[in-house]
């Protein structure tokens, strides 16, 4: 993911508004003010500095900038840009944390719409838990 490069944004959420709700974008969306509820898109999200968003975000990637509170699941990759917060869960197949980022949350790297696990561990993981 390549910060510099062109994204087609149809939608842009400006600084100082205040949604409650689901946002469906068809394309990319740029919140820069508050969200709340759901944000799906089949595009690029981006979350600018001064963005806020108490919700799960659904798309194909994400670009976190300001404050994030909620699930993050994309297709492809999400970036936390070095003043990301980021309090929730991540599936994505790609994941970019920047020094000075915080990302409380575990994270899960996909393949297509399934998490990729190790056999081995999950199968020691198993029979330490059946041997309890």
């Amino acid at each position: 993911m390549n910060k510099n490069r062109k994204v087609e944004l149809s939608t842009i959420i400006g600084k100082g508004s205040k949604i409650k709700g689901t946002l469906y974008v068809q394309g990319g969306v740029r919140i820069d003010g508050e969200i709340e509820g759901t944000i799906e898109s089949n595009g690029f999200v981006t979350i600018g500095a001064s963005g806020v968003a108490k919700a799960d975000i659904k798309a194909d990637e994400c670009l976190i900038s300001g404050k994030v509170i909620g699930n993050v699941t994309c297709k492809d990759a999400v970036e936390l840009d070095r003043s990301a917060k980021m309090n929730g869960d991540i599936i994505a197949k790609i994941l970019k944390i920047h020094t000075g980022a915080v990302f409380n949350g575990s994270s899960s790297m996909t393949s297509g719409s399934k998490p990729i696990r190790n056999p081995r561990i999950t199968e020691n993981v198993e029979k330490e838990e059946s041997a309890k």
